[in-house]
């Protein structure tokens, strides 16, 4: 498709069949399970809702409205100008912009909603235009859903841990705290700081925006992109002797995050799942470097850099609080 990603969109949804406002969505869940028992598929809500269309004015003006906030996403960070052309790394990396941001998980939902009907309207639009495109978004879009489940549930306000050392020092297992100093002092993701090996350390150097020692290491943040980590030399020298008795440092995500849960409770927070690190870094480090000198849009600049955002609100979301 040509022009706008809004109307683009907007073309999607008024001639791929998707709209059907005004029409029975009764009559057509239930042709939609005839259809599904007599190809020997199971009537789930996720399959129904693959072979339904959009059938109220309300709906219609949300899902557009999420629609057009991915494509616009997948135009800004992928380049992609044909709507036509998005596919399940597409929706992924925005949904999980949306779990950056610390959107509340119903807020969430709606955004995997809207997705999986998009899926929907552009398999419908391949078909009868006879593009030969297919479509599947569901497994990425379920497999974020786990990961918002988990960070997203408990959520309301300012993610940040109000005392994140006394919550580390509250876990229960030596390797989660660790992790969670790790998350605390560089600021990375979970998966980031899950596997760490030998070949990622990079030593002891100097903070260029502040010239404090710290220690260094390499990892693969989203997208694969390359990025560099600091730490402590304490942090960072616990991690090497860990690495060096252990062969890498490893922890379970699911393990990690119920001992984050108990260690919450034991401390007296709210639990705002491993990413309320992440969300305490980027306070502690604005603040930082702000002391060694840095103006606050600098500092921001700084600190999207280190945590991997490519937008600089998403930074200065988390620096609200």
């Amino acid at each position: 498709m040509r022009g706008s990603v809004g109307s683009q969109m907007i073309n999607l949804f008024n001639n791929s069949g998707i709209n059907q406002i005004g029409e029975s969505k009764f009559d057509a869940r239930n042709e939609a399970r005839k259809t599904l028992s007599e190809s020997g598929q199971s009537a789930t809500s996720e399959n129904i809702a693959s072979l339904t269309g959009i059938y109220s004015y309300g709906t219609a003006e949300t899902y557009l409205d999420k629609w057009v906030e991915c494509g616009k996403f997948a135009k800004d960070e992928f380049g992609v100008r044909n709507i036509e052309q998005l596919t399940s790394e597409h929706i992924k990396a925005y949904l999980e912009s949306k779990v950056e941001e610390g959107v509340a998980y119903s807020t969430f939902q709606v955004n995997a909603a809207a997705l999986e009907k998009l899926e929907t309207a552009l398999n419908m639009y391949s078909e009868k235009f006879d593009k030969g495109n297919e479509y599947g978004f569901k497994e990425a879009v379920s497999e974020v859903r786990i990961t918002a489940s988990a960070e997203l549930t408990r959520f309301s306000g300012d993610r940040a841990y109000d005392a994140p050392r006394a919550l580390i020092n509250s876990l229960s297992d030596d390797s989660h705290r660790l992790a969670a100093s790790v998350q605390l002092e560089a600021g990375v993701r979970v998966n980031e700081t899950a596997k760490i090996t030998e070949g990622q350390l990079r030593g002891i150097a100097t903070d260029t925006h502040t010239g404090i020692a710290v220690g260094k290491f390499e990892f693969e943040g989203k997208g694969g992109k390359m990025n560099e980590g600091q730490m402590s030399p304490e942090t960072y020298e616990k991690l090497v002797a860990h690495i060096a008795e252990h062969g890498s440092f490893q922890i379970s995500a699911d393990s990690y995050r119920n001992d984050l849960k108990n260690a919450s409770n034991e401390s007296g927070q709210d639990y705002n799942g491993s990413h309320g690190l992440r969300w305490s870094f980027a306070q502690e480090r604005v603040s930082e470097l702000q002391q060694h000198g840095h103006s606050l849009f600098v500092s921001h600049g700084i600190v999207s850099g280190e945590m991997g955002h490519n937008r600089v609100e998403i930074t200065e979301h988390y620096t609200k609080g």
